[in-house]
C-alpha cells in the first residue's frame, strides 16, 4: 500500500507493515448487562496499522441468542492509537438477534478519515435488553483499504 520495492532488495521485517488481520473467539461467552460492554472473558478485540489512505474496513461476526424473548445486541468501538475514539458502540448499526434461537449475524462498516500508521484497534461490545445473551462464535476482520 504505496511501499515500492526494487528488484533484489532485500526485505526486513522493518519494512513490512500489516494492513489486515483477523480475531476468532469460539468460546462460549455471556452478558446480563444492559449497557455495551464486553462479555464474560474479558474484551474481545483486533488491531490492525491504518494505511496511507485512512481508511480501514472493519467486518465482523456473532452467533447469537437470548435466555429469554429479547434481544441480545452487539455493536463495536473502534479507537486510533494518535485519533482517540473513532466509532462508538450503538442500537443503529447494531446486530441484533430477538429470542432463543441461535442466529448467525454480521455487518461491515467503512471507516475513514483515520491517520496513516496508526494502530486502530477495534472492540466487539455486547448488550441485551433483558435475560442472558449468549455469543457462541465471534470474529472481527480489519482491513486496511488502498
Amino acid at each position: 500500500m504505496g511501499t515500492q520495492y526494487r528488484a533484489g532488495q532485500k526485505l526486513t521485517a522493518s519494512l513490512l507493515t500489516t494492513y489486515s488481520t483477523q480475531s476468532e473467539d469460539t468460546t462460549s461467552r455471556t452478558t446480563t448487562g444492559t449497557s455495551y460492554g464486553n462479555a464474560s472473558g474479558g474484551a474481545f478485540t483486533a488491531a490492525v496499522v491504518v494505511p496511507s489512505s485512512g481508511q480501514v474496513m472493519v467486518e465482523m461476526r456473532s452467533t447469537q441468542r437470548n435466555s429469554g424473548a429479547t434481544n441480545t445486541i452487539t455493536s463495536w468501538t473502534g479507537s486510533g492509537s494518535s485519533s482517540g475514539t473513532v466509532y462508538s458502540a450503538n442500537d443503529t448499526a447494531a446486530l441484533i438477534v430477538g429470542g432463543t434461537a441461535n442466529a448467525p449475524v454480521d455487518l461491515s462498516y467503512r471507516l475513514t478519515g483515520l491517520i496513516a500508521g496508526e494502530t486502530l484497534t477495534v472492540t466487539m461490545q455486547h448488550r441485551v435488553s433483558a435475560g442472558t445473551g449468549t455469543f457462541d462464535y465471534r470474529h472481527i476482520i480489519l482491513t486496511g483499504m488502498p
